[in-house]
């Protein structure tokens, strides 16, 4: 399901998003593999690109079928022009995680950055209403001025209603980038 936030939502995301980051923190790390706890992210670090922040987890199926088209979309689009992001939302003692993170980022060969957000607090931020991430896979389209365009629970479907996660995110991220 595919749904346009109302200005309210936007803010309410922003403002939370901003609260969890400082200016003191380290900058961006946009190399491929895992980059550790979320609150070393920040969101502004990515300002003049689209975006795509994908919500997942390790136990999710639907997830597992999703992030071949992330790798794909990673692979088609220059980095200066698009962000991917993983962000993780598996809990558990930090030591496992990181190490099943690991694991699975091989795994898939995955080639954005993932980060760990088990106690959802960066998370919260797009699912306000919920206070938590209440679907995964959630993916979330962020244009160039940091605006949500769309958000996606669950896989991605074409107007079909097909699953098609390359093809929709795909069209989405062109459009952006076309309208820039």
């Amino acid at each position: 399901m595919n749904r346009r936030h109302s200005p309210i939502v936007i803010l309410c995301a922003l403002l939370l998003g901003a609260n969890a980051c400082d200016s003191s923190r380290a900058a961006q790390d946009p190399a491929p593999g895992y980059r550790g706890s979320i609150d070393g992210f920040d969101l502004s670090a990515y300002q003049g690109r689209v975006m795509v922040l994908n919500f997942w987890a390790t136990w999710c199926g639907p997830c597992h079928d999703e992030i071949p088209h992330l790798v794909r979309l990673r692979e088609d689009f220059p980095e200066e022009d698009l962000a991917i992001i993983g962000i993780s939302v598996d809990r558990g003692r930090s030591s496992q995680i990181d190490a099943m993170l690991k694991l699975f980022i091989d795994h898939f060969g995955i080639n954005y950055p993932i980060y760990l957000d088990g106690e959802q607090k960066f998370s919260a931020a797009y699912d306000p209403a919920a206070g938590y991430m209440r679907f995964v896979p959630t993916t979330v389209i962020i244009d160039q001025q940091g605006q949500i365009y769309d958000t996606h629970f669950g896989l991605s479907r074409n107007a079909a209603g097909k699953v098609d996660p390359y093809g929709v995110l795909g069209a989405q991220v062109q459009k952006l980038l076309d309208g820039a």
